[in-house]
């Protein structure tokens, strides 16, 4: 098949990579240095928990035209990022589908603007990448297993398009997961990873500090609680369901888990890393669970309490600059 990764982040860089592997035609949409760094040393990227490197060459463009022509596009790009991009995607008349891949708050009213403007109706969907990582010297270091998780479902509890992902991602690494309704899938995560980044920047980006202070740990796993708390009083379930009751029943399991993750390279890897270089969309995921909680009318102390800490590194990030 042919397909087009709009973006060569960290998660949109190993799925291009997963894909050239089985033998689809993949092209990247990028700019600026990236774009350079692709034409002329390709796509690299150090799988660190396996211990190896590789190196695809691939296809390189700049823009996503009207007439372009691909079976499906990933568009894997931060949250904060991809309102810009939604004319170009809406102007395309030739690709039948579209997977929005990440941390989305605003899936519903991303799905209404496009059918809104777009003259062609593609389908769309919403999926999330379970690997971590981050950009260094013109590579990327992944962290991902064997099998990493790809979850992906629509808005609507439809499953027509289980075919043609099933296709796409035949013969690769990935365990496919479908939602019924994706938009609940990601608000959980947002529920479950603002805590974890809350921590990272109590640490200032360290988390190996974090090891030790129980009272930090025990508050990251409240605010994971008091967050879902918020999304099912909202009207949001909890997906999956599965995850809320092992954090409550055990809570201690949870805690150690927790504390042998930022203790150890992988919690540095899949957590610290990203909202180190990725402060402007943690700030903007941030500004949607305030949201959340406000409207729910729930207290949230532990939320409050944390996220002062991402508001002065967002601070000292951007004073910085």
């Amino acid at each position: 098949m042919k397909i087009l990764i709009y973006g060569a982040g960290v998660l949109g860089s190993y799925a291009a990579h997963e894909l050239k592997r089985v033998g689809h035609e993949v092209t990247i949409l990028v700019r600026g240095k990236r774009y350079e760094a692709l034409k002329e040393k390709g796509l690299v990227i150090r799988h660190w928990l396996q211990r190896k490197t590789t190196v695809d060459k691939i296809n390189v463009v700049k823009e996503l035209l009207p007439e372009d022509q691909y079976d499906v596009t990933f568009i894997v790009m931060q949250s904060s990022q991809v309102n810009a991009i939604l004319p170009a995607i809406s102007a395309n008349v030739n690709c039948p589908l579209f997977i929005f891949v990440g941390n989305e708050d605003k899936a519903k009213e991303i799905s209404e603007k496009i059918k809104n403007i777009s003259t062609s109706n593609p389908r769309m969907l919403f999926g999330f990448l379970s690997i971590g990582g981050r950009r260094e010297d013109g590579k990327v270091i992944s962290i991902h297993t064997k099998h990493p998780d790809f979850d992906i479902g629509d808005l609507d509890g439809k499953n027509d398009y289980k075919t043609i992902i099933e296709a796409i991602f035949k013969a690769t690494m990935f365990k496919i997961k479908f939602h019924t309704n994706m938009d609940d899938f990601l608000k959980t995560h947002i529920a479950f990873i603002m805590p974890l980044a809350y921590l990272a920047y109590m640490s200032n980006c360290d988390l190996r500090k974090m090891a030790g202070n129980k009272k930090a740990l025990n508050a990251t796993i409240d605010s994971i609680i008091e967050g879902c708390d918020v999304l099912v009083k909202l009207g949001y379930k909890i997906d999956p369901e599965s995850s809320l009751n092992f954090l409550k029943n055990y809570k201690r399991v949870f805690y150690f888990g927790l504390k042998i993750c930022v203790a150890t390279p992988v919690g540095r890897l899949a957590i610290s890393d990203h909202c180190k270089s990725a402060f402007n969309e943690m700030e903007y995921l941030d500004k949607a669970l305030l949201e959340w909680t406000k409207k729910s009318k729930l207290p949230t102390p532990n939320i409050n309490k944390l996220r002062e800490y991402l508001i002065k590194y967002v601070i000292t990030m951007k004073y910085q600059t």
